[in-house]
């Protein structure tokens, strides 16, 4: 019994001294913790203006049924929206910015998640970590026509992080 508890207590000891060495789950996970991502992507669409009803008559999400665009209205008359959203857009219509104009409507057009870490170096003293990883969009919404971001492939991003006294830290730029 005494050996078993020597034994014991000299693993917990060499444990205890062993260098720690950033892993790739807990990179993940102080990741997430940072809370960057989930990072939702917006477009604003401007209700009075005739030229956004034109962009969403293009992009079919008139024909998709989830906006309206009324057509005769004279020019200078931008007194109420030209552009109606459905109950179909409900879920993807988002709070405005605080002092956002009450004729600009923020749309989702989707969410960015991180996806995977794909390599991770550490410096020789073991006292920093770079990392690569990919995020990818989930819940796309028909809106993503509207942004410039490739909603169908990985985005790839750079992070550093920092041993301290209270463990790895991601290291803000």
């Amino acid at each position: 019994m005494k050996y078993l508890s020597l034994t014991v207590l000299v693993l917990c000891l060499l444990n205890a001294c062993k260098d720690p060495e950033l892993q790739k789950e807990e990179a993940f996970r102080l990741l997430k913790e940072n809370g960057r991502f989930p990072l939702t992507h917006t477009y604003n669409i401007y209700t009075k203006d005739s030229e956004d009803g034109r962009k969403l008559i293009d992009a079919g999400l008139e024909k998709e049924g989830v906006v309206t665009v009324e057509r005769n209205r004279k020019t200078g008359d931008n007194h109420a929206p030209i552009i109606e959203f459905t109950e179909k857009a409900k879920p993807y219509l988002l709070a405005p910015d605080k002092g956002q104009l009450s004729s600009v409507q923020k749309v989702m057009t989707g969410e960015e998640v991180l996806d995977e870490i794909t390599a991770l170096k550490m410096n020789p003293e073991k006292t920093a970590a770079a990392i690569n990883y990919t995020t990818k969009f989930i819940r796309i919404t028909p809106f993503a026509v509207l942004d410039k971001a490739k909603f169908d492939s990985k985005k790839n991003y750079q992070a550093k992080f920092v041993l301290t006294k209270q463990g790895w830290e991601l290291q803000q730029n």
